[in-house]
């Protein structure tokens, strides 16, 4: 099968999962947050809130079901911005916190937020809000190559690897930006999108692990699957959302805030 063949393949399989997911509650809630309604105001809070839940998110599942899902829905958030600024004893109460929520790895992940704590008290607000900025001030009319470059540059900012956050490479930057509303073309590269892309009749295949260890890998193969939603005329941040829906057996809730 020749190039052109396998780029047909690619578009057709990319319009038809969105068009399968398109009434998916998930899949509507990502497209009225990132694409009809996104966030014109930053809020530390919901910053805070998206980021841990995002930490969370690399080591264990995240289904709609998922003790992580059931987690991110409680009412207060018991590890929301308030709680953790003032807990004398962040790190201990972060950990069996985690632990009580049936969550795994509690101790690498409370160590990290402590950490990243720290870093937004020491500028990280600033810099966090600044690339909101970037991001969401660019007009409706700016074309797609000038929000894609702020998206990775708010992304690769917010990497730990940058003296950011703590637990955040190329993935979670994307994932955090994502599920805050901010972002429509940088998309969390995950296993669902790698084995969906690697089950096409490809050319070329998705390797995970360069994903993770490589920021020029995961940009080239994000740039490779942009090209691909431009043909197909969507949003990747959309076709994430229908490739995520797809693979869950069970049904996210109509009024489901989780990411």
């Amino acid at each position: 099968m020749n190039s052109l063949n396998v780029a047909i393949v690619e578009v057709e399989a990319v319009r038809s999962v969105v068009s399968t997911q398109r009434n998916n509650p998930f899949f509507q809630r990502r497209h009225n947050r990132n694409v009809l309604n996104p966030p014109i105001q930053f809020r530390n809070e919901v910053f805070w809130k998206q980021m841990v839940v995002c930490m969370c998110t690399s080591v264990q599942p995240s289904g709609p079901t998922s003790r992580l899902s059931q987690f991110a829905r409680e009412q207060p958030f018991a590890l929301d911005l308030v709680v953790c600024e003032s807990n004398a004893d962040l790190r201990s109460y972060a950990e069996r916190t985690l632990r009580e929520h049936g969550l795994r790895f509690g101790p690498k992940i409370a160590k990290q937020i402590v950490a990243n704590l720290a870093w937004l008290r020491n500028g990280g607000w600033h810099t966090a809000e600044t690339q909101f900025r970037a991001v969401l001030d660019l007009s409706l009319g700016s074309p797609p190559s000038t929000r894609i470059a702020a998206e990775r540059k708010a992304s690769n900012v917010l990497m730990g690897r940058s003296g950011a956050l703590a637990g955040f490479g190329p993935k979670q930057a994307r994932n955090l930006w994502q599920c805050l509303g901010v972002t429509q073309y940088e998309i969390p590269l995950d296993s669902r999108i790698c084995n969906w892309m690697n089950a096409l009749p490809a050319s070329v295949q998705v390797v995970p692990k360069h994903l993770y260890t490589s920021v020029p890998y995961y940009e080239g193969t994000m740039t490779r699957i942009q090209e691909i939603c431009s043909v197909a005329g969507v949003l990747p941040c959309l076709f994430d959302a229908a490739v995520f829906a797809s693979a869950d057996t069970d049904q996210w809730k109509e009024d489901d805030e989780v990411f």
